[in-house]
């Protein structure tokens, strides 16, 4: 289905939508009758109060998968703290990223297609970009270029 078939069937489904009659939803109004602190003021405490908490009210804390792990190791901490991290090998590490970074330039591959197609379909040109857009555009092709460089010394 064509992104502009999809784009109608949205609109159309909106026009619809937003000549329903809703009910106004509030999910924190009546926590507690209205008046008064929180009823569950200890929710978000320490994990083991956390976890107790949500299983009191029908949930279950889900274990972090590693990719996730892994992504917050490396935005929160140094390369000696990811180096002395033993949830995963080295081995283990090594092949992760690199799995998360081709996933991620697949991402990026797909972003930067989409927008030249609808560069070339709407006649945008380089002169209309901002100059913010052209600095950007040239920090990306230095930073590519030395990812290129890099990746050849796997």
């Amino acid at each position: 289905m064509s992104l502009n078939k999809k784009l109608d069937q949205m609109l159309e489904a909106w026009e619809k939508f937003k000549h329903e009659d809703l009910e106004e939803a509030n999910v924190t109004g009546n926590m507690d009758g209205g008046e008064g602190p929180v009823k569950t003021p200890h929710m978000f405490g320490k994990d083991e109060d956390e976890k107790e908490n949500a299983e009191k009210l029908g949930y279950k804390k889900v274990k972090e998968s590693t990719f996730k792990t892994m992504s917050r190791i490396m935005n929160e901490i140094s390369y000696s703290a990811y180096k002395k991290d033993e949830s995963m090998s080295s081995k283990q590490k090594v092949n992760k990223a690199i799995k998360e970074v081709n996933s991620k330039l697949f991402k990026i591959e797909r972003v930067i297609n989409q927008n030249l197609k609808l560069k070339n379909e709407d006649g945008v040109d380089s002169t209309k970009y901002w100059k913010s857009t052209r600095d950007n555009l040239r920090k990306i092709s230095h930073k590519m270029m030395r990812i290129s460089e890099r990746l050849l010394k796997f």
